[in-house]
């Protein structure tokens, strides 16, 4: 199952409140293979830090300082990129807690004067809401619900560099969610083998 409109997005930030800290860059990994996975690095002049974001800045702040532009850019960048993944339908964003991208990318539209960005649908997937129904059908364990747990249990490898960039992790939640994809069809196929016995036997 691959919807050529999915596409997966993580963001990272100075900090965990879209009203006190700023979108720093956008990893976009989309489904279909026609369109390859992007960065958009997001310029600020004053930056409110946490610690624990500061931390992860590290990892790509030289990618940042060579590449980051200006809010009103990064907007066209990241609209043109939805009409190129899905030129007839909105993109559909997957995310792990995809709450908190949608909060830094509708801030991101509003300092661009904007209600929402262009060419993405207001619908999303959120893989802890599909990794809470496989844990309550008892097909993975709860260790498995959080991000790290899930890529450990199915399998998806992250280089250590590469976790918590944007792109890393956007890349890593459409392996993890086309493995979960691949796990709730191994299911309903079951249920269909179990209903034509069923069926069959009267």
């Amino acid at each position: 199952m691959n919807p050529s409109n999915l596409v997966a997005v993580d963001v990272e930030t100075s900090g965990l409140n879209p009203f006190n800290h700023q979108l720093l860059a956008v990893g976009l990994s989309p489904f279909g293979s026609s369109v390859a996975p992007t960065t958009i690095y997001v310029r600020h002049d004053n930056i409110v830090w946490s610690p624990q974001a500061s931390r992860f800045f590290e990892r790509y702040k030289a990618d940042w300082e060579r590449e980051a532009v200006e809010s009103a850019s990064a907007i066209r960048r990241i609209e043109a990129f939805f009409a190129k993944v899905s030129a007839n339908r909105p993109a559909q964003l997957v995310g792990h807690n995809i709450a908190f991208d949608l909060s830094f990318l509708k801030q991101l539209a509003s300092q661009g004067g904007k209600d929402e960005l262009a060419g993405v649908s207001h619908r999303t997937l959120d893989t802890h809401t599909m990794l809470y129904l496989l844990n309550q059908l008892d097909l993975i364990p709860s260790a498995a619900m959080t991000s790290d747990g899930a890529l450990k249990y199915f399998g998806v490898v992250v280089d250590d560099s590469k976790r918590h960039t944007a792109l890393g992790d956007a890349i890593a939640t459409r392996q993890l969610v086309q493995a979960i994809f691949e796990l709730f069809g191994h299911v309903f196929d079951q249920d269909e083998r179990r209903n034509r016995l069923a069926v069959s036997d009267h």
